[in-house]
């Protein structure tokens, strides 16, 4: 069967899609005709780092109206390959014009079946599956759900019940329950980026995932929606992905790994360090790293050793009290430890930084950048600082009274305030002035994707 995959704007570019990778090689597998289109590669993006732009619906039907012979171009293409399904990746801010583009399709061919899936699709299926032009959300991991909504219409040209999708049904909608997780992540096919024009992204890396899911259960993250439980590949079969993917693609120049963190399984990760020592194996990877007690020098000098040249630490904060709140595990003692450490190694030491969270005085926020100045020698740079925000079906958001906040009644997550009127969007963004100020002063400019990425390329 002929499927399209779709990426639509805003997504920033900083590398192919792991996700869209993955799928397509799991569909591929299984006998499908794929074509996957990131549509971002294709179009100029105006303000494509802005997030907040992109979750504006007028600003989005703006960027629509302006570019509608592209979108009727694109859809005829689409009808004219012969794809039965098409696929949406959605995202917060590709949300938008995913949705018109499933409704400009459905007006030419109401045929045509329209599958969302994607992270969005886990926060709010609910409200997608009831958007015109929306056929089937699939919810959590998508390779097995969305392989077999592809068997099921190719044999009866509808789709009744899947497990880990919601569906309509003569005008009904379906909730087909919860979809087991693919347990054996070595089962998959390795990620296929061969539909991607990789020299339009911004850096010539190719995403690379050790895991699904994460052993922390941070009050503020909503991992635990997407993934129900944690799982890692083995040491031997990151490796093999390693030496295919440099074989396909020879001028590639490092992994960055996609996952929440990529020190979660430390005996497995010491042992990845160990097979690419003993085999020469010339390649930079690196990713978001948790603060854990058990990484010792000696580890932390092996992955050095090993090709790891960067690591981005969710400190969030430097006061324990606010680290305990969040849920974080680790001691402020321990996280010094690890920074430098880490620093020391020969690996970039980048740190995240959350301002405001529910509870942070002036002496907690002061507490934070006291351990920015004492360590600032072991800090390679310091992320976009963040607004603490409550949503997306994070523990915060779920349970509003034990932080003691009240919620913006029109969703808006970084609207909130505290019961006491002592935090609230206000305090939090002159905070993050008076932050930004205290980093320039210690010569640790903040940056975004924008800023850290250069264009490399694959040429």
């Amino acid at each position: 069967m002929k499927i399209t995959i779709l990426l639509c704007p805003s997504l920033f570019k900083r590398c192919p899609l792991i996700g869209l990778g993955y799928l397509s090689a799991y569909l591929r597998a299984r006998g499908h005709q794929v074509t996957v289109l990131d549509l971002n590669t294709e179009m100029n993006m105006p303000e494509e780092a802005n997030e907040g732009r992109w979750n504006d619906k007028v600003f989005v039907e703006k960027f629509i109206f302006e570019n509608n012979d592209f979108f009727e171009s694109l859809t005829e293409k689409i009808l004219q390959s012969g794809s039965e399904i098409i696929g949406f990746s959605v995202w917060a801010t590709t949300k938008y014009i995913s949705l018109a583009l499933a409704r400009m399709i459905k007006q030419k061919d109401k045929n045509k079946l329209i599958v969302f899936g994607g992270p969005e699709c886990s926060f709010s299926g609910d409200s997608l599956i009831r958007e015109k032009g929306v056929d089937v959300v699939v919810c959590g991991e998508g390779e097995e759900t969305f392989a077999r909504i592809a068997h099921i219409y190719e044999r009866e040209k509808r789709v009744d019940f899947c497990p880990g999708a919601l569906l309509k049904n003569d005008g009904d909608i379906i909730d087909c329950g919860f979809r087991e997780e693919i347990e054996n992540l070595n089962s998959l096919p390795y990620p296929d980026y061969s539909d991607f024009s990789l020299s339009e992204y911004y850096s010539s890396h190719l995403p690379m995932t050790f895991y699904r899911g994460c052993l922390n259960r941070c009050v503020f993250c909503n991992c635990a929606v997407t993934w129900k439980k944690f799982r890692s590949r083995t040491a031997k079969n990151i490796y093999q992905e390693m030496i295919s993917q440099i074989e396909k693609y020879p001028n590639l120049h490092k992994f960055e790994i996609d996952d929440t963190a990529l020190n979660l399984n430390l005996p497995m990760l010491s042992e990845l360090c160990d097979l690419i020592l003993a085999n020469g194996l010339k390649m930079n990877w690196g990713g978001a790293a948790l603060i854990r007690k058990e990484m010792n020098t000696e580890l932390i000098k092996k992955m050095a050793k090993a090709g790891c040249n960067c690591m981005g630490y969710g400190l969030e904060s430097g006061s324990q009290k606010i680290v305990d709140r969040m849920g974080k595990g680790f001691s402020i003692k321990d996280a010094e430890r690890v920074i430098r450490d880490t620093y020391n190694a020969g690996i970039e030491t980048i740190l995240g930084i959350i301002i405001g969270f529910p509870g942070e005085t002036d002496g907690d926020f002061q507490e934070t950048m006291n351990f920015l100045r004492r360590n600032k020698r072991f800090i390679s740079k310091i992320n976009f600082p963040g607004e603490c925000c409550i949503g997306c079906n994070s523990y915060m958001l779920k349970h509003p009274e034990e932080f003691g906040t009240i919620l913006d009644p029109n969703g808006d997550g970084e609207r909130w305030r505290s019961k006491d009127g002592k935090n609230t969007h206000e305090v939090r963004q002159r905070r993050k002035e008076v932050f930004n100020e205290f980093l320039g002063s210690l010569d640790l400019a903040s940056g975004n994707y924008a800023t850290v990425f250069k264009k490399e390329g694959f040429d």
